[in-house]
């Protein structure tokens, strides 16, 4: 693989009209060797629920990897661990999963 490979690039809309879009390139200017994106939102109002990114410069106070959840309109981030691409994928899913407004 080379910085710029596409390695997750998927888009899913949920039974209850959520959509899902998953994004992340091969980049050896971020931690893990992956920029990435991850994100659980409504296409309708914009409203985000739940995203995974990271940065090449710690941000947020919560470091490279980090965790945006939206609850009653208030957005907090906190740092996660990142172990590798498929692991933090299954983590993401789960969440979604766990979290289900159906």
């Amino acid at each position: 693989m080379a910085d710029g490979d596409v390695l997750v690039d998927t888009a899913m809309m949920l039974p209850n009209g959520e959509r899902v879009r998953l994004f992340a390139v091969e980049s050896s200017e971020y931690p893990g060797g992956v920029n990435y994106r991850f994100q659980h939102y409504d296409p309708e109002t914009g409203a985000e629920f739940l995203r995974y990114d990271n940065t090449r410069i710690p941000t947020h106070g919560a470091g490279y990897h980090h965790r945006h959840a939206w609850i009653d309109g208030e957005e907090s981030v906190i740092a996660i661990e990142f172990v590798d691409l498929e692991t933090h994928l299954t983590r993401f899913e789960t969440e979604i999963r766990a979290n289900d407004r159906e």
